[in-house]
């Protein structure tokens, strides 16, 4: 899970949804990965509770890449 110290940072929260995704997904396309995390962090990044975004957005992300690797 993403350290947050204060605050929810985004772009730290984008990265770990990123490497996370990539690494269960080490054959899909970089910028694929990338376009889903951020918008999977987009999402959620307004929520008004940011304890959770990492995990639902590496969930969504993941969901996404996994479709399109798929249907390559």
């Amino acid at each position: 899970m993403t350290q947050r110290t204060e605050g929810f940072d985004k772009d730290e929260t984008i990265a770990g949804v990123e490497d996370r995704v990539r690494a269960r997904f080490p054959d899909a396309e970089k910028a694929v990965v990338h376009d889903e995390a951020v918008a999977a962090v987009e999402k959620f990044a307004d929520a008004p509770v940011k304890d959770f975004v990492d995990i639902i957005a590496e969930r969504e992300a993941r969901a996404h890449v996994e479709d399109v690797t798929t249907e390559a």
